[in-house]
């Protein structure tokens, strides 16, 4: 028979049996880390800013759902869930003033572009968009 002589790859020292690097701390030694219960506090959450630009852009968005038939608060609340009330009462108030608007129309290699107004009007509970 014929020995086959393999050769062994060198083991870089950090891999070896007992280095610094590979040697696993017994559980009582080892680092775990605590919660502290003074430092984990419960914040309010931050209050956005109702500016105009903000307001604009949530009103846009109250009045794409109206149109959607969510033309009531709490279907309003429901459509768009990642605002708060605060926010939304303040864009239905917003929206009551004319708003532009761009309505594209045409094909799509040649598109062109409508503008308009339109707002919300309030009958009672139920809300409509308004055009001009």
């Amino acid at each position: 028979m014929v020995k086959v002589h393999y050769d062994v790859p060198d083991i870089p020292t950090f891999l070896l049996r007992g280095h610094p690097d590979c040697i696993v701390k017994p559980q009582s030694e080892a680092q775990i880390p605590t919660i502290d219960d003074t430092k984990s506090v419960v914040k309010e959450p931050v209050k956005v800013r109702l500016t105009a630009a903000h307001k604009s852009r949530v009103a846009q968005s109250v009045i794409a759902a109206v149109r959607n038939g969510n033309n009531t608060f709490g279907k309003i609340r429901k459509a768009l869930p990642n605002y708060t009330d605060r926010e939304l009462k303040s864009a239905i108030r917003y929206a009551k003033n004319w708003q532009q608007t761009v309505e594209r129309f045409g094909s799509r290699r040649k598109p062109q572009h409508r503008f308009g107004q339109q707002r919300i009007e309030q009958d009672g509970r139920q809300y409509k968009v308004v055009r001009f």
